[in-house]
Order: structure tokens, then sequence, then C-alpha cells
């Protein structure tokens, strides 16, 4: 399996989950600012989308997602620690927080609300949301560890 990943990207959750499944992985490192691998192959051509992660399996066939990258991945750990069970109250919770984290939080911190062109009022519309989004989680996260513990 190749993971393609690029530290400090949302690729960083799936690092993760694959190192804590015990998963033997290839990494392959992809610079987002030129869209090269270290070996100077463009990453575009492998992947049109640009952006991390990225795995391909030993078929050839590539996935991306981090949401659902996760579930795949916690379903092959073998401990099954990662996520649980198909079809159970608590695999719901978890791909509930997976699908508010990617569409909710992640694309609102995208790269264009950083840039100065971005109008202040989306900035401030953003930070507004963001407010939303983290008192919610804090108020989730209150005396417990985890989101679904």
């Amino acid at each position: 399996m190749k993971f393609y990943f690029s530290p400090g990207a949302c690729s960083q959750s799936i690092h993760i989950a694959l190192r804590e499944a015990g998963i033997d992985f290839e990494g392959i490192n992809v610079n987002l600012q030129t869209h090269k691998l270290a070996n100077g192959e463009d990453y575009d051509a492998i992947w049109p989308r640009g952006y991390v992660p990225l795995v391909e399996f030993d078929d050839g066939s590539r996935h991306t997602e981090a949401a659902s990258l996760l579930q795949y991945i916690g379903d092959l750990d073998p401990q099954r620690a990662l996520i649980p069970p198909a079809g159970s109250a608590e695999r719901l919770a978890v791909l509930e927080w997976l699908t508010l984290v990617s569409t909710e939080l992640h694309k609102t911190f995208s790269p264009w609300l950083w840039q100065a062109q971005t109008a202040e009022s989306t900035k401030v519309a953003c930070r507004a949301k963001f407010a939303t989004r983290f008192t919610e989680l804090d108020r989730a996260l209150a005396g417990r560890e985890y989101l679904t513990s």
C-alpha cells in the first residue's frame, strides 16, 4: 500500500490510523506547494485532485477522503480498537463526528481563508462559524477524554 501525505495536512489522521492499526505502507511525501514528490515526479499526474491523503492499494486502485479512509483503516484494525462495529450506535456517533469535521470544520479552514484577497466579511463569517462549532466540541468533550467514549 502506498500512502501519499504531506506533514501538517489533513493526511495526518490517516498516517496515525495506519500506524495504530499496524498496517504496512510506503509513505510518499507530497510537496503541496509544488505538487512534486521527492523524486521530482508530478503528483498531479498521479492524482489530478492534487490533495492528500491518497492511498493506493496493491491492485493500483486509488482512494481518498479522510473520513472514508479512516473508516476503512479502522475496519482493518485487528484489535478493532479504532472504530466501533458497523451497525452500532457508537459507530454512528463516530461517523457523525468524522462528517462534521470534514464538512463543517475542514473546508472552512481551507487555505483561501488565509489569503489576503479573501474578503474580510468572509473571514468574519468563518470565524463566527468556528466559534459555534468549537463551542459545540467543548460541550461534547466536557468531562470525557474522547468524543465518543
